[in-house]
């Protein structure tokens, strides 16, 4: 789904995983496949994070990051401090988070996760939402029809992330939710 490097020129990807078949590092954040069963027949996914060296030969760390459902990350940076930024959406009740769902939560939401340099620590993790889907282009899953633009493999997942100097985190995504959280001085508050 989304790949970005570091100032070492180490490559980042992530993708998801359907299963634990994923090769996780000892010591990595989330060595466990939490996916659940998926109830109608589409089998749930993780989150699959991987960092590799420049050159692509060694493998520095790789870790699931997901819930009883489904998630899927949108976008990665890597912040001043190395850190990994990551920006998707999930459907986890129990997706891990360091703070309360910002908003009403409900459907798919929005999460904005940071790993530490090594990937073995949830720096910190929130998810943002309304009742609706928050995060979901048109439609939440592969499906190509009069009313979705999907085309290509994870059309539908549709988030940037981006940090600054300071490490401050701005993502823009998209939302069908109503009632999505907005700020008192938001430009557009509906």
């Amino acid at each position: 789904y989304t790949a970005t490097y570091d100032g070492s020129g180490n490559f980042y990807s992530g993708g998801i995983s359907f299963g634990p078949g994923y090769p996780v590092s000892t010591g990595a954040f989330q060595t466990v496949y939490v996916g659940g069963n998926g109830g109608s027949g589409t089998p749930p996914y993780d989150v699959a994070v991987l960092k590799l060296n420049a050159n692509g030969t060694e493998r520095l760390y790789a870790t699931f990051l997901g819930g009883n459902g489904y998630e899927q990350p949108h976008s990665l940076i890597v912040d001043n401090d190395n850190n990994l930024v990551i920006a998707g959406r999930t459907l986890s009740t129990d997706f891990p988070t360091t703070a309360n769902t910002f908003g009403a939560g409900g459907d798919y939401d929005i999460f904005i996760s940071k790993l530490n340099a090594d990937g073995s620590i949830l720096i910190g993790s929130r998810k943002f939402g309304g009742t609706d889907k928050d995060g979901v282009n048109i439609r939440p899953k592969e499906s190509i029809g009069p009313v979705s633009i999907n085309r290509n493999y994870g059309d539908d997942a549709r988030s940037e992330v981006n940090v600054d100097n300071n490490n401050n985190i701005y993502l823009a995504s998209c939302t069908r939710s109503s009632n999505f959280p907005v700020s008192s001085n938001a430009f557009q508050k509906t």
